[in-house]
């Protein structure tokens, strides 16, 4: 009994101790009386684009639990391979180009079918157009599929392998987990735009609520300077920190070779120049991408889809041609979101477009505007009206679980990006027809607000949209009228 008693006492002081600590590390971060249309405030320059982090110390990030960076890679541009101890989830705001992902453990599903001769000639050697695809299935070219087989196994060449590559291109959203390697690469003529949101405050991040970029290759010169006391220190890639004796026994190379890996003298930054072709086995580009059928058993992290496209209207959740459309991702639609925990919404409206009143009721949200331009109101558990104003391109607006917010677009088009820190996350509208008051008995309603039943009646049944509507004209009155999608 006695020992119950003190495994209860020391239980009780733990919980005490962790609940304070807890308090003390966050205090009030979400107590929010004002919140602010927010720019990056560091830009990292490399020799082919540059990335830009939004300041994760700033309140309404902290409350949100995290953090934002944008991604600016110009033409031949690769993006060299990094991983997160954080959830990520992406956003293509412009342009295209290639994506590559690798998971240890996995296997190299894409495989090359030509001959690959080191030193000379064409990157796939003499095997173009006669080599195998996939597993050594099928011929092509003269028939003769099975000449790099019988050279690779004299020693004579080998075939290149790795991990799943894909197209990607305006309106991609993207879902990577944490210590999952990624690297892009811009195959057009404009910059490829990548927006991301770092999920620090998710249960599989061990660290502490910073944004750690681990870079496999490449070099950081000005350091990670939004993480206090490193503001004079650059990060070299993991590679660095090791002898290169070590690294020359590991990958079975010469010192000279594992000393190149180290990039210590190496200043183009973690955005490099890709001189010449960028030649590395890549699927066809599709139109149109397929959606695959899941099978919960069957489907691991090897083989799971990460990539969904949010800008076709015709897969809208809600579509109107004066107005504009809304989609939404989850974890029905992308399975993988449901262990990062987050999930995504696409808005594109017309000008005088409105979208009605309404809160997360279940995640935090962070909105980047990728065109236009929109007036924005958000109000927060008092009360109060913490944000009143224009939002632009580029900039980031974080508004937090149960604050209400009311967007009205106000240039030609306003289109946007919203990042959830849930896996399938609701929301919930103050107007319109399945709001909440909508909802509430007309007793209630004209109790509540001291107006006349008729007054009350009109509050609730006026507004017959759900989401998008009007924000000009003159209000109308009358007889409750058939639903309007």
């Amino acid at each position: 009994m006695a020992r119950l008693s003190s495994l209860l006492s020391f239980s009780l002081a733990l919980l005490i101790f962790l609940h304070g600590s807890t308090a003390q590390q966050f205090p009030n971060e979400c107590q929010l009386d004002q919140l602010n249309a927010l720019e990056p405030s560091h830009v990292l320059k490399a020799e082919a684009g540059r990335i830009e982090v939004w300041d994760h110390h700033a309140p309404q990030l902290r409350c949100s639990g995290v953090s934002f960076v944008r991604y600016i890679i110009e033409s031949k541009g690769l993006y060299l391979p990094s991983f997160f101890s954080t959830a990520k989830l992406s956003f293509v705001a412009k342009g295209q180009g290639l994506m590559g992902r690798v998971v240890p453990g996995c296997a190299e599903t894409f495989q090359d079918s030509s001959v690959f001769q080191p030193g000379g000639g064409s990157p796939f050697g003499e095997g173009q157009g006669q080599g195998q695809q996939g597993q050594g299935q099928g011929q092509q070219g003269q028939g003769q599929g099975q000449q790099g087989q019988g050279q690779q196994g004299q020693g004579q060449g080998f075939r290149d392998m790795h991990q799943k590559v894909e197209h990607i291109r305006t309106g991609d959203t993207i879902a990577t987990h944490p210590g999952v390697a990624q690297w892009f690469y811009n195959d057009g003529n404009q910059p490829l735009v990548i927006v991301s949101v770092l999920d620090l405050a998710s249960h599989q991040n061990q660290l502490d609520r910073n944004p750690r970029p681990f870079y496999l290759a490449g070099n950081n010169p000005q350091g990670q300077v939004w993480i206090e006391g490193r503001e004079q220190q650059p990060q070299k890639n993991i590679l660095n920190g090791f002898t290169p004796e070590v690294l020359a026994k590991a990958f079975k190379i010469d010192v000279r070779t594992a000393q190149q890996l180290q990039n210590q003298q190496d200043n183009r930054g973690n955005i490099v120049r890709v001189q010449g072709p960028f030649s590395v086995i890549r699927p066809p580009l599709r139109s149109q991408r397929p959606q695959e059928e899941v099978n919960g058993l069957e489907e691991t992290i090897c083989s799971a889809r990460c990539t969904d496209n949010l800008d076709d209207p015709s897969n809208a959740d809600v579509y109107k041609p004066q107005l504009g459309y809304i989609s939404t991702l989850n974890s029905y639609d992308l399975p993988i979101l449901r262990f990062l925990r987050l999930s995504a919404l696409r808005g594109s409206i017309r000008q005088n477009a409105m979208v009605l009143p309404q809160w997360n009721a279940n995640a935090n949200a962070v909105l980047y505007v990728t065109d236009g331009e929109a007036h924005v109101q958000v109000v927060n558990d008092n009360g109060d009206r913490v944000f009143d104003g224009q939002v632009s391109q580029g900039q980031l607006l974080s508004i937090p679980q149960g604050f209400s917010v009311v967007k009205r677009a106000t240039s030609e088009q306003f289109r946007w990006i919203e990042f959830k820190t849930n896996a399938n996350a609701q929301i919930n509208t103050l107007a319109g027809r399945t709001s909440v008051l909508r909802g509430l008995p007309l007793e209630v309603i004209s109790n509540g607000y001291q107006i006349s039943l008729e007054e009350a009646r009109r509050v609730k049944f006026n507004t017959i949209e759900t989401t998008l509507t009007h924000s000009s004209g003159p209000a109308s009155y009358g007889r409750p009228r058939k639903a309007d999608a």
